[in-house]
């Protein structure tokens, strides 16, 4: 171990080799089933849990383990937003902003979470709003979805 935080310099999806999760789809592959494994009930709610505006701020534990799991569930989706990306046509307004999104949030999913409260807060709402825009690229979402 060098010291350094888990996947400090890595892209977001890439394993670290110390690491024994499973690896990350590949970044163009899109297995047809994958939409099935999506489990949006479960990802809604922890949507909303991060989303939630309450009087009492979350602490920074609880913030870490929303980021965790919307991490979790971009890694999901994301193979999908990228097969429907894939099906549009290239150079297109469409597809040019559907990729820039897609770049952006893959960016933002590989940052580390900040230490100061209201800092990791933002994060953990951006997370949030991003994988709710990728829930909505799932073809049992959105009729025009051509993963």
């Amino acid at each position: 171990m060098t010291g350094e935080p888990a996947g400090r310099n890595r892209p977001f999806g890439q394993a670290d080799p110390e690491r024994t999760d499973p690896p990350a789809p590949a970044a163009d592959a899109a297995p047809p089933e994958a939409a099935v494994l999506v489990d949006s009930a479960a990802i809604q709610h922890t949507i909303g849990r991060a989303l939630a505006h309450g009087s009492a701020p979350l602490r920074h534990g609880e913030l870490m383990e929303l980021e965790a799991r919307l991490r979790g569930h971009i890694r999901l989706l994301l193979p999908i937003a990228r097969a429907r990306a894939a099906a549009l046509r290239p150079s297109t307004t469409q597809w040019l902003r559907y990729r820039a999104r897609l770049d952006w949030i893959t960016n933002q999913a590989g940052r580390e979470l900040d230490d100061k409260p209201h800092s990791a807060r933002q994060q953990v709402r951006s997370l949030a709003h991003d994988c709710r825009w990728l829930l909505r690229q799932t073809p049992e979402r959105n009729r025009k979805a051509t993963p």
